[in-house]
């Protein structure tokens, strides 16, 4: 082969963010580098993917905003990065009715939660109680689930594992209903739960959004210097243990022979061989684009078929600001880990029925958005992160390509609306204090990322979409793998574990899909 590498590779790993990442350290600590050669390649001119961080005029801003305890994994992995702790509640949830809003605040920590909820509608003490005991109960069950599991797992699953089998095929709304929650404001304050995995409660997994709600009350923490430092930390880390990180290098294709991978060839004409590959990018564009979807149907056509229907999630606004240091953000409690504000009422499934048809709602009497102040817990210059959902791409890309005056204004406009709604019942005179302001759209995660859908998340949790009915990490190509555990640094972690474990046939974690020390 012309421009072919003479090197061959033992494990090549497509996308560079912290799933990518992981795996290369994962599996670098269980083969020697020097005879099983690994090789990291990244599109953009530096790792991190989705978790990153960016300066305008001297501001910090992120990507990424939260991550549950990750200091188990950071052991394992060999990493020592100074994360902080949000000091405050974990959330504060204000629901808009009427042009006011009730501001709920949701403490730190799985007991402080139930007792808050306990002393708040005590009417409901019973279905709160219920609903905590058996939500740890079932959490705690997930330890014992296989990602690849036999006939003789499944049954074992069966008597391990009743709640999550019970609970598998669930919504996160058809759970907490089964408990007889009748407040509705309580109702509101588990769908905001929900929201945080990127659906309403009316279509999330049960199982997803428990664990998320679990390990999120558990404590959530930002690295000191941005969240730039975790993907920094694991590059560092891969190559001490001798891996070979490549930024800059799109991978344009898929090689196989025979129903096997044999390599990759990227955009510049270059081929590198390699017996197995990881992906870690978007399914759609790895098995429909660079394996080719005709390819993926004549090995295995309900895999394919799967490939083509899987849903991803939605995409987002996400406005970042610079502020002046006259406006006091702690005073507003703004030191807390997310501030939600939401008009409630079936809001979020409104919105995605929108969503459902490509369209987005712009609307004070419709919306849901998430605000966030990083500066306060890690210091610097005082930021807020605004994020609107769930977004379409729409016509965003061909605007930006085809006008990009239009699209700038179009960006405002949206923008606009969210800060409007934010300086309304969050943030008074917000307007006066911005220095600088930063508009992604889903154009631009489509452009960064290179998913088509400008995917905040990946997949999305829906029922059919999550468990044992996500499309699988094993491809029908042999020797191809795309791990896909779940969405959020800590479940990205976690798939780069998984996937070396299934390639090294369980030595790792022994099959199960969570990671636990022996």
């Amino acid at each position: 082969m012309e421009n072919t590498s003479l090197k061959k590779y033992s494990l090549i790993i497509i996308g560079g963010g912290i799933t990518g990442l992981s795996t290369a350290i994962t599996y670098a600590q269980k083969r020697s580098t020097s005879e099983n050669p690994v090789l990291l390649l990244e599109k953009q001119p530096i790792v991190g993917g989705m978790v990153t961080s960016f300066k305008r005029k001297g501001f910090l801003f992120d990507t990424s905003q939260l991550v549950p305890d990750p200091k188990e994994l950071f052991e394992y992995f060999g990493i020592d990065l100074n994360l902080k702790r949000f000091k405050n509640y974990f959330a504060r949830i204000f629901l808009v009715n009427n042009g006011t809003a009730t501001e709920i605040c949701i403490p730190s920590g799985f007991d402080d939660f139930k007792n808050m909820l306990l002393q708040r509608y005590p009417d409901q003490s019973d279905s709160i109680e219920n609903f905590f005991s058996y939500s740890k109960s079932m959490f705690d069950e997930l330890v014992y689930l296989k990602v690849e599991p036999s006939v003789f797992d499944l049954i074992k699953t069966l008597l391990r594992c009743p709640k999550t089998v019970k609970s598998s095929k669930k919504t996160f709304h058809e759970y907490f209903q089964s408990f007889g929650f009748t407040n509705p404001e309580l109702v509101e304050i588990f769908d905001v739960f929900a929201a945080f995995s990127g659906l309403p409660a009316e279509r999330a997994s049960s199982i997803l959004t428990v664990g998320a709600m679990i390990t999120s009350l558990n404590g959530v923490y930002r690295p000191m210097k941005g969240f730039i430092q975790l993907p920094l930390a694991l590059r560092k880390r891969a190559e001490e243990l001798g891996c070979e990180v490549r930024t800059k290098s799109q991978v344009v294709k898929i090689i196989t022979e025979d129903g096997k991978v044999s390599g990759v060839q990227l955009e510049n004409g270059e081929k590198i061989c390699g017996e197995t590959i990881v992906t870690t990018i978007d399914p759609k564009v790895a098995l429909i684009q660079l394996v080719g979807i005709d390819t993926v149907k004549s090995l295995n056509p309900k895999y394919a078929r799967k490939a083509e229907e899987v849903k991803m999630s939605a995409s987002s606004i996400t406005v970042s600001l610079g502020l002046d240091d006259a406006i006091d953000l702690e005073s507003l409690g703004m030191d807390c880990g997310y501030n939600v504000i939401t008009t409630g009422r079936g809001t979020f499934e409104e919105l995605f029925n929108a969503f459902d048809k490509g369209e987005y709602i712009i609307d004070p009497a419709c919306f849901h958005t998430a605000v966030i102040c990083p500066s306060l817990t890690t210091g610097g210059k005082p930021v807020i992160i605004i994020r609107g959902v769930p977004f379409t791409m729409g016509n965003w890309k061909a605007l930006r390509e085809s006008d990009y005056e239009a699209y700038s204004k179009q960006k405002e406009k949206v923008a606009d609306f969210y800060i409007e709604q934010v300086e309304k019942y969050l943030i008074p005179n917000l307007r006066n204090h911005i220095v600088i302001k930063d508009i992604a759209s889903p154009a631009t995660f489509e452009r960064y990322s290179g998913s088509p859908t400008g995917s905040n998340y990946d997949m999305a949790p829906y029922v059919d979409n999550f468990g044992l009915k996500r499309l699988k990490m094993r491809t029908p190509v042999q020797g191809l793998f795309q791990p896909k555990f779940s969405h959020g640094i800590w479940a990205s972690m976690q798939a780069g574990l998984q996937v070396v474990d299934m390639i090294l046939q369980g030595e790792i974690m022994n099959g199960y899909s969570r990671y636990r020390k022996r």
